[in-house]
């Protein structure tokens, strides 16, 4: 449930990025393309582990009960 949480912030929060930073810009296409890419795979990949580093220690420390 964390893992899936922070997966959607990290996913919103790129859209955000995208909507604020990167559409806005004086570049080509392909250009925003590679720094929306860049920015989603950063992104929303550094959330979600963060997200399952959360919930392996919330696990192991008997917080959350393991699936």
């Amino acid at each position: 449930m964390i893992e899936t949480i922070s997966f959607l912030a990290g996913l919103g929060f790129s859209f955000l990025v995208y909507f604020h930073s990167i559409r806005p810009l004086d570049s080509p296409r392909p250009r925003k393309f590679m720094y929306f890419a860049l920015s989603l795979i950063g992104i929303t990949g550094m959330l979600f582990l963060s997200g399952v580093l959360i919930a392996h220690f919330l696990r192991k420390l008997g917080i959350l009960q393991a699936n």
